[in-house]
Formats: structure tokens, C-alpha cells, sequence
């Protein structure tokens, strides 16, 4: 179908995958990405825009103007790009301006007030030399589920971008030049709750809110049907505004070409950290709203959060010995800064939580009264790279592909933590009215005086090999049936950066995980390209896997808390395969067909549980299903193009299916009954 975010291309790739309705990227190819959506976390899928990474999960769903190509890369890509491709990468390479004058409108209309109209005109100005574009796009359609009670949409589109271009080329020198702006003003996906287990939560209520959790959820459960929802009464949004540039330089030097790639990101009008994680309007776990709101309340910014991302790559492309090497080295830099990233962990509205007892008093429950994980952070991430490949034309038919690519790792997180001064939770259990009138309480915060902050630093090294063996089909395979094709066999290493996770009031390291892939694969034409069959099939060792885990840590107070946080927790081992078939059997008409098929298996996975007693115990979860990853995927595509004097008119049918999925993330799911 017709690719406006990358979001998009998951109906079209076998072995592409992302967790639906999610507003963060969340990306996976063949079972490896991220499923780990904070800003703590790198993505697992590398998304370029004209050669220039995109660092962050949450803002990786770029929308696609005029694209010249968009490729999916299957299978780590650590020798040409580095970190963060251990499962692939996407590229998407901008149309540039025409030496001739063109444009192109287009407006798409549909159900739930759907309004994309796109806009582009570009050609010459100056001579032969100097060409330029511009491209425009908005795009707005209504959420697909409603609040029940308030009537807000989740779920909706509301996006506007802009992309420049300038283009100049003389023998020597192509320059291109480029600056994208984009701003997204939305809200954040719907939730529903669904009771899998009780627990002492289900008594727990909120100021102002005399229904209980368990009766909220339910009530929650029972509008599915009616697709909406009851979630938080505070703003839950999803904004971001987004200036890219680009200046691409490539100078032809006859035997060899030398390529300059400069980058640089700039990100503000920043809040993504807004979820609705219990589906009622109960609770108020991680609405940055709230946590901004105690922290502005008392006079400390918490809205001016901004990104910085600076990138700067060198490459020397040619070839030697008659044709018999090609080769690609280059190096590589990039620096990424991120300042005054609020964080915080409020329960119910000011932040409080009590269940009500039988003489009408409601008792806090102590974990829970705090003001809890109200953090500002910083972040400096630096990476630097040299790599290379080399092509080797052993014959006509052999083709032997070897690559290298080492890579340094720096990572800088501190956080100040702030908590609440205030002296309710050492009083007597509350009545109903005095805890109702805790609704719009304000917490007198200060600099946590126990643990005013942490910070820390810590950088790593990689090696990524990669070597590809191809074969390409001898000339006596040809006929008026077979047109061509290849087999490979490849083995390929990548890797995704480590980094800190704050578990509460400090920070620890994690370190990067690691990927080899096996793989053996074909493409073939037949019938004068008008039928391609493509296939592949794969092995991958997966190790030091990210996930979050719970964990104890003492508190100065003598009570251990309760964290939640990223560590290396697990190895798995993933196989599956993917098949793809192209026809055009009459003139217009396409006719596509692909299926993708994942195992993915944990070899090992360790949590910690924490019990009553105040004692920790070790589950095993290497039986838990992968996260978000479906077995089978297959899609089906029919269109028939009809050339009129008004343009082409193509009618399109497209049918997509995925496999269910696992959704469970922390110890609980491992104990819970299916």
C-alpha cells in the first residue's frame, strides 16, 4: 500500500515487526529491535534519512515525503553502520531536485476524518548546476478510540513537515543539501485493562474516585467492545518538534570517490514520556503531566527538555586490480546530547494511593504515598568508528564480501532527584473527605537529602566482522524461462549500544548486546522479470539481551525498595526464514505475495521477584514467549495500473496478517496462569 511512515512498511516486509498502535517506533527484524520504549534504551533497527541516523526509539517513525527508495536491510549491519543495526536497518533516500521543472499534489481522504494532502515542486536555478525543491506535508485523522467519560481521542494523526532541497553538480563535485522540519501534536495511544490476576491492588483507589481499581478495570474491559476507553483525566500527549539537516558532498576522482556525510538533529517542544500503563483513570503511574506539574508547582523547569544529535561520516569508495577489488573504508563520528529529560513515577493524582477501610477511614499504602522518582536528567552519548569492506570478484560467477568495522562507545547520565517534603504519610489513616481533598495536593519538593543524585560514565569497544559469500547464476543456466539470479551464504555481526538505567535514585550500566546471523538466501528472475521469487533462511545467536528486570536495592531509611530497570537478562536463539513472490502476468497488472517465519526461543532469562518478607526470589522466565514478536506474518497484494488521459488510476487490494503476540514484560507474567 502507500507508504506514509515507516510505520507503514511493516504490512510490506516479511520480517518486519513493531508493536501496533504505539506511537514510538519500537522496531524489530526477525525478532531482534527493542522492546523497551525509554529514553535510556538505543533502538535495536538503525532508520537513515539520506545516510543520516535517526538516534531515538521514540522519534524514529520519520514521515516518508518524496522518496527516491526506501530499503529494509534484513540481519545485522555492523560493518558499514555501526551500532544499533543488530537487527537491521531501514534507508530511506530522499528524491532530489529535477534539472527540469516538476511537481506533484496529492490528497488522500477516508473515515475518521482522515486529511493527507502533500505538495512538492522542484527544477533548475542556476544554469546547469544548481537545482532546488521543496516538499510539504500535513497530515490529521481522529483517533480510533474515545474516553468514555471526557471524550478525548487517542490514537489520532496530527503531523505537519516540510523538507528543502539544494542540489548542486559540477564533473567533480555532487553536493547535496537538505533540512527537514517536522512537528507531531498528538495524544498518546489508548489502553484497556483486563484483569489476569488479583492482587492487594485491586483495593487501592484515589482521591476523589470512590470506585476501586478492580471495579474500574472491569469497567474498562467491558467498553472494548465499544472501542473506548477510561483513562487518565490528565493531558496524555505525544509531542515533538524536529529540525534535521544534511549536506551530503561526493567528489568524482576518477579512480576513486571521496564522500563527506554531516548530520545534525535538533529536537524540542519534547513530551513523550506520557502512558497510561493501568488503563483506568485510577491512576496516574507515568503521566509526565503530573510529575511536571509538582516539579513546576515548586518552581523547577521541567518543560525545556532538548536533543542534540551531531554526526559526521568520511568514505573512500574505488576499486583496483582490473576490476578485481572494490572496496569501501571510511570514519565515522557522532555526538548526541540530551538535557533536562524529566522523570518520574506519580501514583493517582498528586500522587497518592489508599484503600478505603471498614470504620471509613483509607489507609496509604506506604510504597506507594511518596512522591516517588521525580528525576531531571542529562545525557551525553559519543561514538566513534572506522570501518571497511572490501569486494572481491574471485570470477564471473564467485563473489567473495569482507568487512570490518571497529567501533567506540561513550556513555555520561546524571539525574538529580527530587522528593517530597511533606509530612502526611506519618499521620493516622486519613477519612474519605480528607483523602479526597489530596486531588489537586501540591508536594513541597526538595533535593532529595539521602540521595541528591547520581551520575556515571562508562564506554565500550566493538569489533562487527561480516563476510558474504555470492554466487551468481553461470550463463548456461540461462533460458527463455530463467532470466538470472543469485545465492548467498552470509554470516554478519552487530551490535546495540549499552548505557545506563536508573533503577530509583541511581543509575547502572548495562552493556551492549550482540548478534551473529547465518544466513542462506536466493533471488531469481524468471519470464523476462516478470516473475521474482526471492527467499532466505536464518540463524541468529542472540546475547546480553536488554530487558527490563526487577530488582531490591537498600534504602537509606532501612526499608529495600523496589526498582524496576534495564539489565543484560538474557541469550536467546532465533530461526525462521522469509519468502517473497513478484508476477506481472498482463501488462499493468502486479501481483505480490510474502511470508515471514520467526522462532524465536530464550536460552536463558533470570528475574527477581520481590516478596512480602522483604526477600527476593529467582524465576526463571527462558520459557517466556519473545515480546511482541509473531511466529508467522504474510501479506498479499493485487493492483492493476489503468493508464487514462486524466493520468493512472490504480485500484489496489492488500490483505495482511500477524500471528498473535506475547505482551507480558515484568516477573508477574511468568507466574501468571494463560
Amino acid at each position: 500500500g502507500q507508504i506514509n511512515n515507516i510505520s507503514d512498511l511493516t504490512n510490506n516486509v516479511p520480517g518486519l515487526t513493531r508493536q501496533e498502535g504505539d506511537k514510538r517506533a519500537n522496531l524489530s527484524i526477525r525478532g531482534i529491535g527493542t522492546r523497551l520504549s525509554q529514553i535510556t534504551a538505543d533502538p535495536g533497527v538503525g532508520v537513515y534519512v539520506d545516510s543520516i541516523y535517526m538516534p531515538r526509539n521514540d522519534s524514529q517513525l520519520v514521515d516518508v515525503l518524496n522518496m527516491e527508495s526506501v530499503q529494509v536491510l534484513r540481519g545485522p549491519q555492523g560493518t558499514l553502520f555501526g551500532k544499533n543495526t543488530a537487527g537491521g536497518a531501514i534507508l530511506l533516500t530522499t528524491r532530489k531536485p529535477s534539472e527540469t521543472f516538476e511537481g506533484f499534489a496529492s490528497v488522500n481522504l477516508g473515515d475518521r476524518s482522515r486529511q493527507f494532502f502533500r505538495f512538492g515542486v522542484s527544477g533548475p536555478i542556476w544554469q546547469d548546476t544548481l537545482s532546488g525543491g521543496i516538499q510539504l506535508d500535513r497530515r490529521k485523522e481522529d483517533g480510533y478510540r474515545d474516553d468514555a467519560f471526557t471524550g478525548q481521542d487517542y490514537g489520532d494523526v496530527d503531523r505537519k513537515s516540510a523538507l528543502g532541497q539544494l542540489r548542486y553538480q559540477s564533473d567533480v563535485l555532487t553536493a547535496d543539501l537538505m533540512y527537514f522540519y517536522g512537528k507531531v501534536e498528538e495524544h498518546t495511544s489508548p489502553v484497556n485493562c483486563f484483569f489476569v490476576q488479583r492482587t492487594q491492588l485491586q483495593a487501592f483507589t484515589a482521591p476523589g474516585q470512590s470506585a476501586g481499581y478492580d471495579e474500574l478495570c472491569e469497567r474498562s474491559e467491558s467498553l472494548l467492545d465499544d472501542e473506548k476507553v477510561i483513562m487518565d483525566r490528565s493531558p496524555l500527549v505525544y509531542e515533538i518538534t524536529s529540525q534535521l539537516g544534511g549536506a551530503t558532498l561526493a567528489w568524482d576522482l576518477n579512480d576513486f570517490t571521496v564522500k563527506s556525510i554531516t548530520g545534525y538533529l535538533y529536537q524540542d517542544d519534547i513530551d513523550l514520556a506520557s502512558q497510561d500503563i493501568d488503563g483506568t483513570d485510577l491512576y496516574t503511574l507515568n503521566n509526565a503531566y503530573e510529575y511536571r506539574r509538582q516539579l513546576a508547582g515548586n518552581g523547577i523547569a521541567s518543560d525545556d527538555e532538548t536533543r542534540k544529535f551531531f554526526s559526521q561520516e568520511f568514505q573512500l569508495l574505488g576499486g583496483a586490480f582490473d576490476e578485481f577489488l572494490e572496496y569501501t573504508v571510511g570514519l565515522y563520528y557522532s555526538n548526541e546530547k540530551i538535557d533536562n529529560n524529566p522523570g518520574g513515577n506519580m501514583i493517582g493524582p498528586g500522587g497518592w494511593l489508599g484503600a478505603p477501610l471498614p470504620d471509613g477511614n483509607v489507609a496509604l499504602s506506604p510504597p506507594a504515598i511518596s512522591f516517588r522518582e521525580a528525576v531531571i536528567r542529562d545525557f551525553e552519548n559519543t561514538s566513534a568508528a572506522a570501518f571497511g569492506q572490501a569486494i572481491l570478484n574471485l570470477s564471473d560467477t564467485w563473489q567473495l564480501t569482507l568487512g570490518g568495522r571497529f567501533h567506540w562507545e561513550e556513555k555520561k547520565a546524571a539525574q538529580v532527584n527530587y522528593s517530597s517534603d511533606s509530612d502526611l504519610a506519618s499521620g493516622p489513616p486519613l477519612t474519605r473527605a480528607d483523602f479526597d481533598a489530596l486531588q489537586n495536593y501540591l508536594h513541597p519538593i526538595i533535593i532529595d537529602p539521602e540521595i541528591p543524585g547520581d551520575e556515571g560514565k562508562e564506554d565500550w569497544t566493538e569489533f562487527n566482522p561480516a563476510a558474504t559469500l555470492t554466487m551468481f547464476a553461470p550463463d548456461a543456466w540461462y533460458g527463455e524461462t530463467f532470466n538470472g539470479g543469485i545465492f548467498y551464504a552470509s554470516a554478519k555481526n552487530g551490535f546495540k549500544a549499552g548505557g545506563f538505567s536508573p533503577f530509583g535514585d541511581q543509575f547502572l550500566p548495562f552493556d551492549p548486546e550482540e548478534v551473529w546471523t547465518y544466513e542462506l538466501g536466493y533471488k531469481l528472475d524468471f519470464l523476462s522479470s516478470k516473475l521474482r521469487l526471492n527467499g532466505a533462511l536464518y540463524y541468529s545467536d542472540y546475547d546480553d539481551i536488554q530487558i527490563n528486570v526487577t530488582r531490591n536495592f537498600p534504602d537509606p531509611n532501612g526499608i529495600d525498595r523496589t526498582e524496576n530497570g534495564i539489565a543484560n537478562a538474557g541469550k536467546a536463539t532465533l530461526k525462521g526464514g522469509e519468502l517473497e513472490i513478484s508476477a506481472m502476468p498482463v501488462e499493468g497488472l502486479l501481483l505480490n505475495a510474502s511470508a515471514s517465519y520467526t522462532d524465536a526461543e530464550y536460552d536463558e532469562f533470570k528475574d527477581l521477584a520481590p516478596q512480602l518478607d522483604g526477600s527476593q526470589l529467582v524465576i526463571d522466565r527462558s520459557d517466556e514467549d519473545f515480546a511482541y514478536i509473531p511466529k508467522w506474518t504474510w501479506s498479499l497484494i493485487a493492483q492493476y495500473e489503468w493508464q487514462t488521459e486524466f493520468g493512472a488510476i490504480t485500484p489496489r487490494v492488500h490483505g495482511y496478517y500477524m500471528g498473535s503476540v506475547f505482551i507480558g514484560l515484568d516477573p508477574a507474567s511468568a507466574q501468571t496462569p494463560e
